[in-house]
């Protein structure tokens, strides 16, 4: 995973020879352009199986946006999410040998790369959708209600979302966002879909 995600950072890099490009064809108007970083935080669902909660969560990510048009961006990224930990429920935990109250709490977290559509509607408000690969690491209990197992896992899945937010200044803004990240690997039987709600902020070079 590790070459992974150091193959797809390469490739952003690589797209600082392309923008020069772009820019050329896209009239001055309100699209950004350029290398930035952002960190987000906020609360994170899972609605699957054993569990129907959640907790706290957050995340980091960097990447290169470039001008399509005078009010549409494109960005690629890579980053690193943190989903938190939920509590197991029902007859899971009943029938989960040792249940303690703690130990069957799953965990979610994980490397992302993916690509940001983003369209100004002016010099301040934007939207934005996104969407790439989750390389998820997790843990917790199995979806079987009868015998439930707590496991380990690591899979390449995806993640998705939407955002809005508003441009203090030509270097910072700030959002508000609906993220989804399929955490999950079926031959394991352990499923971890959550939804991710959260604030952020960014701040562009």
């Amino acid at each position: 995973m590790k070459n992974t995600i150091l193959a797809l950072a390469l490739a952003t890099a690589g797209l600082a020879a392309a923008p020069a490009a772009f820019a050329q064809d896209a009239a001055q108007g309100n699209a950004q352009q350029g290398w930035y970083v952002g960190a987000n935080a906020g609360y994170a669902q899972v609605q699957k199986g054993p569990y129907d909660n959640g907790n706290f969560a957050g995340g980091v990510k960097g990447g290169y946006r470039f001008a399509l048009n005078p009010d549409t961006s494109l960005g690629a990224e890579v980053g690193y999410v943190y989903l938190g930990r939920a509590d197991a429920r029902g007859q899971y935990t009943q029938n989960y040998a040792n249940y303690n109250g703690d130990n069957g709490k799953s965990k979610l977290q994980g490397a992302t790369a993916g690509l940001n559509l983003r369209y100004s509607f002016s010099p301040n408000w934007y939207g934005e959708v996104r969407g790439g690969a989750f390389f998820a690491k997790g843990s917790g209990l199995t979806n079987d209600k009868t015998n439930p197992e707590m496991v380990n896992f690591n899979s390449t899945r995806y993640y998705a979302g939407l955002g809005a937010g508003y441009n203090i200044n030509k270097n910072i803004s700030v959002g508000l966002n609906w993220d989804y990240y399929d955490g999950s690997q079926s031959d394991k039987n352990i499923h971890l879909p959550t939804n991710l709600y959260s604030v952020s902020a960014e701040y562009r070079f």
